[in-house]
């Protein structure tokens, strides 16, 4: 995902090129040609997020409110931000570090950007595979799920998350029913799609339910896929990770 926003950035010879143009235009001119750059930059993101709003993504409205409400000043950091290679960089590294339990935070850009990955399970009281003749034989049904989210100015730009289902009795994972996995990324001109959920039980004494999903985004002309995976036993969260394929 962070990959996938960095080789879709506009090369740096046309911004070199744009740099060069603006330099030949009288000053006011360039001033109020940058103006004007800048308000169909905002104006083009806020037609993006209308756009997804359109077609049901609830999460895409909040985010068209969220960049909304920033002052026009930070709206332009806001998409400067999102078109920085170095700051892109930085974000796509962060993602490759060891999943811990609840969540932790990395702030870049000096606080403007956070990347916050998170971990979560427990008991699933509310599935639909537990009865109550197996919840008084010991089983219980449990859940673990890895998710990761990045935050521009405090507005959520994008977010993985992979979730496993699976019963316990005692200590014993007995087993994993189907996984899930979620995403979300507001990045104009990428795609992103993931493969069929797997899940299964690994080898004792590690006894865990995993369930793993490969990330597929494309953005134009480039495209790279990351590996995300959850596991869980009768504690809840044990483990996660998304890093490359």
């Amino acid at each position: 995902m962070r990959s996938a926003i960095r080789k879709s950035i506009v090369s740096a010879a046309a911004v070199t090129l744009a740099g060069v143009t603006l330099a030949m235009l009288p000053a006011s001119a360039q001033a109020d040609d940058g103006l004007v750059s800048q308000a169909s930059r905002v104006a083009k993101y806020q037609a993006y997020l209308a756009m997804k709003s359109a077609q049901g993504d609830e999460q895409a409205e909040e985010t068209a409110r969220g960049f909304s409400a920033l002052s026009d000043a930070r709206k332009t950091r806001f998409l400067d931000l999102l078109e920085d290679h170095t700051l892109i960089k930085q974000i796509f590294e962060a993602s490759e570090s060891p999943a811990a339990a609840g969540v932790t935070r990395t702030e870049l850009a000096g606080g403007d950007v956070v990347v916050e990955r998170e971990s979560a399970g427990g008991e699933d009281s509310a599935s639909p595979n537990s009865t109550a003749a197996l919840r008084a034989s010991g089983y219980r049904d449990m859940w673990a799920s890895y998710s990761y989210t990045d935050t521009f100015l405090g507005v959520k730009v994008s977010r993985v998350s992979v979730r496993t289902n699976f019963q316990v009795k005692g200590h014993d994972t007995t087993k994993v029913y189907p996984g899930s996995a979620y995403h979300y990324l507001y990045v104009p001109g990428c795609d992103f799609s993931h493969s069929p959920v797997k899940e299964w039980i690994s080898s004792p004494p590690a006894d865990n339910a995993q369930s793993e999903t490969t990330w597929t985004a494309s953005c134009w002309g480039s495209s790279w896929d990351k590996r995300e995976r959850v596991w869980g036993d009768y504690r809840g969260f044990v483990g996660g990770y998304l890093k490359d394929e």
